[in-house]
């Protein structure tokens, strides 16, 4: 069975005859064919070579190679650019059926793919990089297939769940709770962290103190704002609040964070 680098939302796959990968769920996927043959278990479909096929984060898949064969693997959840670039398609939530829809590969697509590969040859890892590379690939998407070709293909992607995921992002700032995002979105507690459990595959109370962490990491070492405004602008109720969570969440207090980043980057010039 074959592995994948977890760390790579583009991941090139080289399958040798009866191999099998297998695809979890948890994240959005698209398998393209470069060479070669492969069957989707959950779909019963072989995917030929220049042509690709889209199965949603809720299914696990499992590809096997017909034949000797490359593969490329774009794996993205909502929060990537990919999912942004693509958000604007009217995908209609109604499913007449639960077919998956191949697409045929573009050669500006395998144009794109050898610049990726570029990348990883030289070992030019970089997960701002990555997330840029997914939004070019959105928008080649969009300029090289006609709008109704896109809802076929993305037509399992479950948009209600987009709906919900992109309200979450929306209200974010303005909450300190998992019960404050509840009711601005209009959810009973126990309801909504169903929802969220099903739409991001981890516990609302999770995911919003690990976004939460990774924020203010951000704001701390990469703006000149006062740790003050950071606080208040992420509504700790006081400095001291502020101090105790990243302390726990980030290992220091926000004044040691800024400081060790700040002579970090002054070695590195």
């Amino acid at each position: 069975m074959k592995k994948l680098d977890v760390e790579k939302p583009i991941d090139f796959v080289c399958l040798k005859q009866g191999q099998t990968l297998c695809l979890e769920a948890g994240e959005n996927k698209i398998i393209l064919v470069v060479e070669g043959e492969v069957y989707c278990s959950i779909s019963k479909i072989t995917i030929l070579a220049s042509k690709m096929a889209f199965y949603s984060f809720r299914e696990k898949v499992s590809v096997v190679a017909v034949k000797d064969s490359q593969i490329v693997l774009f794996r993205f959840s909502y929060e990537s650019h990919l999912c942004k670039v693509l958000s604007p398609l009217d995908v209609t939530t109604e499913r007449i059926d639960g077919r998956t829809i191949l697409l045929p590969v573009k050669s500006i697509i395998m144009d794109y793919l050898q610049t990726v590969k570029v990348y990883n040859s030289r070992f030019i890892v970089d997960s701002y990089l990555s997330d840029l590379k997914l939004r070019e690939f959105g928008y080649i998407l969009k300029s090289v297939y006609k709008e109704n070709q896109l809802q076929d293909f993305f037509r399992l992607l479950p948009y209600d769940d987009m709906l919900f995921f992109q309200m979450v992002y929306s209200f974010l700032p303005e909450i300190r709770s998992v019960g404050q995002l509840a009711q601005k979105m209009s959810y009973s507690y126990s309801g909504f962290n169903k929802r969220f459990r099903r739409v991001f595959n981890t516990s609302a109370y999770n995911w919003i103190k690990e976004n939460k962490a990774i924020q203010v990491f951000r704001d701390i070492c990469q703006t000149n704002m006062s740790l003050k405004q950071i606080s208040n602008s992420h509504k700790f109720a006081t400095l001291s609040h502020f101090n105790e969570f990243c302390h726990k969440n980030l290992g220091n207090s926000p004044s040691q964070i800024r400081r060790k980043n700040k002579a970090k980057h002054i070695v590195q010039l």
